[in-house]
């Protein structure tokens, strides 16, 4: 993966992290990692924007900010960067508003939705069909799922049969959490002993449980996986990668944003800032060359 300001700014965090020794809330963020594409402002679009987010001047955006490099926090251990920042960013910019990221968890945001205390949810949420029941999604990123485990180990995670005997992490709320629980007995009905699931609040969390070897493998997004076997060769590895799953951003069920964020996530790819944006991120092998509206309607 290419290493731009962004992901080198990441690693040494992430080192720190790892090393115990935290993040200080000393100082300002990077500006390496808060420069970023800019959408172009169209006014047709502007005035598709509800009267409340109009008069506010800014979207509410829910994201999950400890899953790097989608979302998570700057040096100053205030500021949200990442992928998922940059693009709800650009999308505001076609509204000509700002976007606000309001920090969630993940088994937080679509709750939060229906609740009304965001607009709409870019954190890396994939539009699975028990979740359009309650939502509606429009794509933009070819996410996946892949399963990180120590550089000291050698076993393959191809399937879950893989996974068996195993101390397994998840992050509460994550469609890889529900996968597991949909096949819990795989391992039984081979004849052979069950993974042991834990749960963490974050990935963050997982990594560090990881690194101290209290799991064997964190199984999680694609994005995370892949980038921290990246950034730390010598202590992590990726193990699998499971099956590709589109990314979506989130709204309301029969949201009046659907429509023209749908229409402005267009806009971003035909203009190219949604390919500037991936690139920043080292993100390009996972783009999508159209967008789409997912609402569990046929």
């Amino acid at each position: 993966m290419r290493r731009t300001p962004a992901t080198i700014a990441w690693s040494l965090s992430l080192i720190l992290v790892l090393a115990g020794c935290g993040l200080s809330s000393a100082g300002a963020a990077d500006p390496a990692l808060v420069a970023r594409p800019h959408g172009r402002c169209d006014p047709a679009l502007a005035k598709m924007a509800p009267a409340a987010v109009r008069q506010r001047g800014a979207f509410r955006v829910a994201m999950v900010p400890s899953t790097p490099p989608m979302a998570y926090h700057a040096e100053d251990n205030v500021t949200i960067v990442g992928l998922d920042r940059d693009m709800s960013q650009a999308i505001a910019d076609v509204f000509c508003l700002a976007a606000d990221p309001v920090p969630a968890s993940l088994d937080a945001v679509v709750p939060g939705l229906a609740a009304g205390r965001f607009d709409m949810v870019l954190a890396s949420l994939s539009p699975t069909a028990e979740r359009q029941k309650n939502a509606d999604f429009v794509t933009y990123y070819n996410g996946g799922q892949g399963f990180l485990a120590r550089r000291t180990t050698d076993f393959p995670v191809k399937s879950y049969l893989d996974l068996c005997g195993r101390d397994v992490a998840v992050v509460i709320g994550s469609v890889q959490q529900g996968q597991l629980e949909q096949a819990a007995g795989t391992c039984a009905a081979a004849g052979r002993p069950d993974w042991r699931l834990s749960l963490f609040p974050d990935g963050t969390a997982a990594v560090l449980a990881l690194r101290s070897s209290r799991i064997d493998v964190l199984y999680f997004s694609i994005s995370l996986t892949q980038y921290v076997a990246n950034q730390q060769p010598k202590l992590f590895r990726l193990a699998g990668q499971y099956k590709r799953a589109l990314v979506a951003a989130g709204f309301t069920k029969h949201s009046p944003l659907t429509v023209p964020v749908h229409q402005a996530v267009q806009q971003l790819m035909r203009d190219g800032t949604y390919r500037r944006i991936l690139d920043k991120w080292g993100l390009a092998e996972n783009d999508l060359s159209t967008t789409e509206i997912l609402n569990g309607r046929s």
